[in-house]
């Protein structure tokens, strides 16, 4: 199984003793301007930064966020939204967690604004091979590295079979909804489910319930199917134990946390 655990909280800006840490550190530090910010839902933005130089990553990757608010900084980690772009530009979806500290920062941004940010890193990118199906399953703003994984793959022209399976409490906490059905309505390799915990809209005539519950309906074990998801520990673990109870192996199943 395929473990992957960002790490969010706040860190000093130069960890460990080593007296040239701190020099070498800023030496990798890159830069990015703010070119545009949207307010997805009343609590999510996307925010979309340009870098001054080249900037490489893989699909499902991270950045790590200087959050320059009051001395000493802090980092936070968010993946990257969008497919990789040959124009140096990538896109941020972020939740704005009340006194969350790097959201509120980042948040308070104004279009040509500078962050500095260590990155890409990690290793949760798209990795199965053609003959096998692949289920994401993500809750909140963990559909971002989904978002550019299927973009990415949809443009490489790839015909497997896709399930994107998203979760959200409320109907206003809906988004990215227009986006994920015009791909499902494009290309017939890919599905898109999306059910609300809690919705407080009578007329909802989607999927309801948690995302545990959408498995438990509607997925069996298949030893060709691997699963993806991404969200905080709690939905994590309670959807890695429904599939081991399904059948579902270690092999077949990668997550990374955002805890």
């Amino acid at each position: 199984m395929a473990k992957w655990l960002r790490q969010r909280f706040a860190k000093p800006l130069f960890p460990g003793s080593n007296p040239g840490g701190a020099s070498n550190f800023i030496t990798m530090l890159k830069k990015a301007i703010l070119t545009e910010k949207t307010a997805l839902t009343y609590d999510v933005i996307e925010l979309t930064f340009k870098t001054e130089e080249g900037f490489t990553y893989k699909a499902g990757q991270f950045i790590t966020i200087k959050i320059n608010d009051k001395v000493p900084p802090c980092f936070r980690a968010y993946s990257i939204a969008s497919k990789p772009a040959s124009d140096n530009t990538f896109k941020l979806c972020i939740k704005v967690v009340p006194e969350g500290r790097g959201s509120n920062w980042l948040n308070n941004l104004d279009v040509d604004n500078e962050i500095e940010f260590l990155g890409p890193s990690g290793n949760f990118i798209f990795s199965s091979t053609p003959e096998q199906e692949v289920l994401f399953i993500a809750t909140g703003t963990g559909v971002a590295p989904f978002l550019a994984m299927i973009e990415d793959e949809i443009e490489k022209g790839n015909k497997q079979k896709m399930h994107l399976l998203f979760g959200v409490r409320h109907n206003k906490d809906i988004f990215y909804n227009e986006e994920f059905t015009k791909i499902a309505a494009e290309n017939e390799n890919f599905r898109f489910d999306l059910t609300l915990s809690q919705p407080e809209d009578e007329n909802w005539k989607g999927h309801t319930g948690r995302v545990t519950n959408f498995l438990e309906q509607h997925i069996e074990h298949k030893e060709k199917t691997h699963v993806y998801i991404c969200g905080l520990k709690d939905m994590i673990d309670s959807v890695t134990n429904l599939l081991k109870s399904k059948g579902f192996t270690d092999e077949q199943i990668h997550f990374e946390k955002y805890d």
